[in-house]
């Protein structure tokens, strides 16, 4: 298979993954999120009063009531019809539209953005075009903040031996992938119910590439940090 092939075939089973788990999907937050709640009112401190915001692969608007609660305008995007659903009936003071990340072509619309455990299932061709239309998105000055899984956190070892099984299975996989398990643990949590993250695709980029990127697209590190198996960034536009 062909590795254009193989992404979209990637990207079309989270879609259907997230679609047929969506009806399970709430908005209450554990303490897990500690990190996660930390930056996003360091996100929230940073961008004017009554701002229009971009909640990014929202899903069913787990982060987003927090945004509204704050006097803020929301809008939420997401490639799941199903996730968006359950986001319309917690929040439906807030716009919600059917969006993929790669489909993002907005043009100095939003104060700020928020894009929140959601990256690590984009590959690395999407990830330079996602964060330029980030900024592209963006008033100037506007403020970003996202986390992604980096290879650091997620283990060289776990990695590597992801890599490894997937090109002796002779997927068209690139190293940081981890999607040797993905088309099995798919169809089991379809049928049992239980989904793993084994069921859907990772990729795990180093932090250099993650900054090199960054300064690519024009967005310049206000502040990071690591916590709850995630790396957290705020960016601003320069």
């Amino acid at each position: 298979m062909e590795r254009v092939e193989w992404l979209k075939q990637m990207r079309d089973m989270a879609e259907a993954l997230y679609d047929h788990f969506s009806p399970l999907s709430g908005v209450k937050l554990g303490p897990y999120y500690e990190m996660h709640l930390k930056y996003l009112q360091k996100f929230l401190e940073q961008i004017p009063p009554h701002s229009t915001l971009l909640s990014a692969a929202c899903g069913a608007g787990r982060f987003d009531g927090m945004l509204l609660e704050a006097g803020h305008s929301v809008m939420g995007i997401d490639q799941s019809a199903g996730m968006l659903a359950r986001a319309r009936e917690h929040f439906p003071e807030a716009r919600y539209e059917k969006i993929g990340l790669q489909e993002m072509d907005f043009r100095e619309e939003f104060d700020g953005a928020i894009c929140m455990d959601a990256m690590e299932h984009i590959c690395p061709e999407d990830w330079p075009v996602i964060l330029r239309r980030f900024q592209a998105a963006l008033k100037p000055g506007g403020v970003l903040y996202f986390t992604f899984w980096p290879r650091e956190l997620a283990g060289a070892d776990k990695v590597e031996k992801a890599y490894k099984r997937a090109k002796e299975h002779g997927l068209p996989v690139v190293f940081g992938e981890v999607a040797d398990q993905v088309e099995e643990a798919y169809e089991r949590a379809m049928v049992s119910g239980e989904a793993t993250d084994e069921s859907v695709y990772h990729y795990c980029p180093s932090m250099e590439q993650m900054r090199t990127w960054i300064e690519q697209a024009g967005l310049a590190i206000e502040e990071e940090g690591t916590g709850n198996e995630y790396e957290h960034f705020l960016v601003r536009k320069k």
